[in-house]
């Protein structure tokens, strides 16, 4: 489990990066330079007025921060997704976000006969990937002005210095400095109830899509999920794997003989309906098969009953606090702390109603 002192040492971070950059209020001077997630040096001609958020993590952080106004196209995924709102939906599309079309984003973006440098485009920060930011800017540098930033927007690490540069670029700055201040409310509740406590075993299985027993998707060492269930207070079993996204076999996990087995699975809706329901059929037999697994009813998590079903979604962006706490209570049953409501508190700010009689955790604590 994480120190105070590391935490001690995250707020100092913190609160330099938070001198660096313009404060609340202050008047931000144009050409900005600012680097984003990806290492890469960014200049901001001038004030942003269009943005296109071309991922799930950046569509929520323009509707967090208030800024729909300002986007003028999104990716094609979005209007299939519950948590998004209303005004996010009925946006232009330009395909999918890991192949999105480059021809649609320019002519969205020309004004008359050229494209004005009020335009930004948010994606990820990943460079060995072609939605990376640096691929993305490369892709578009023909048609230039278009300004790309890349930010992962999942790591409570640097979730703070995150929100704030994309408060400055937005021009959203209270509306960045009110979530920063709710999300650190949950991240320190979090850490409180934790605290003291020896760390479980855990063993995360990320959307299985049918993978055979010798080759079962995991996390590794690195990835947002990976340092999500660390800072949830466990000590999970690839830890020492450098892969982000290792294969590992089934009778190896029994060896490790986790505490706790979590299994993520993919929703475009926020949850699942509840029982009887053909949602609660699929939860129940996703947790059956890794019951009866061989050399399963030997692991402690199995033993002790610690098996579980989780939506993905709320792993992964400006919602990842509610997986962190979700995953803090898998580990802590007894802790006090309340995933579901800390989720309706983020979907009221993205102006989503919560809907009731949803399975977000099976079985249910």
């Amino acid at each position: 489990m994480p120190s105070r002192t590391f935490y001690s040492c995250l707020a100092v971070i913190s609160c330099i990066i938070m001198m660096i950059l313009p404060v609340l209020g202050e008047e931000v001077n144009y050409p900005l330079n600012m680097t984003d997630s990806a290492g890469r040096n960014v200049t901001i001609v001038m004030p942003i007025e269009r943005v296109i958020p071309i991922n799930t993590n950046a569509n929520e952080v323009v509707t967090m921060l208030k800024a729909v106004d300002k986007v003028v196209a999104v990716d094609a995924d979005e209007a299939k997704k519950s948590e998004m709102p209303k005004e996010i939906k009925k946006k232009p599309t330009i395909g999918k976000w890991d192949n999105p079309d480059y021809e649609m984003i320019a002519n969205i973006a020309m004004k008359g006969d050229t494209i004005v440098p009020d335009i930004l485009l948010i994606t990820y920060p990943e460079a060995d990937k072609k939605y990376g930011a640096e691929p993305v800017a490369k892709a578009l540098e023909s048609f230039k002005n278009i300004t790309v930033v890349g930010f992962k927007l999942s790591r409570p690490e640097t979730m703070e210095e995150e929100i704030a540069k994309l408060g400055i670029l937005l021009d959203r700055q209270k509306e960045a400095d009110d979530y920063i201040e709710w999300y650190n409310g949950y991240k320190n509740k979090i850490e409180d109830a934790i605290r003291g406590k020896t760390p479980p075993k855990v063993y995360v299985e990320t959307w299985n899509k049918g993978a055979g027993l010798g080759a079962l998707p995991s996390i590794g060492r690195g990835s947002a999920l990976y340092n999500q269930t660390k800072f949830a207070g466990g000590a999970n079993i690839c830890k020492d794997i450098a892969e982000m996204s290792p294969k590992v076999e089934w009778e190896w996990v029994t060896t490790q003989n986790p505490d706790v087995i979590v299994s993520l699975q993919s929703t475009d809706q926020i949850g699942w309906e509840k029982g009887p329901s053909q949602d609660s059929i699929m939860l129940e037999k996703v947790r059956n098969e890794i019951l009866s697994r061989p050399g399963a009813s030997a692991v402690s998590a199995v033993k002790k009953g610690k098996v579980y079903v989780v939506s993905g979604s709320q792993f992964y962006g400006l919602d990842s606090i509610v997986g962190i706490a979700y995953f803090a209570k898998m580990f802590y049953p007894d802790i006090n702390l309340d995933p579901e409501q800390i989720y309706k508190e983020y979907l009221e700010h993205m102006d989503v109603k919560y809907p009731e009689g949803r399975i977000l955790l099976y079985p249910e604590e």
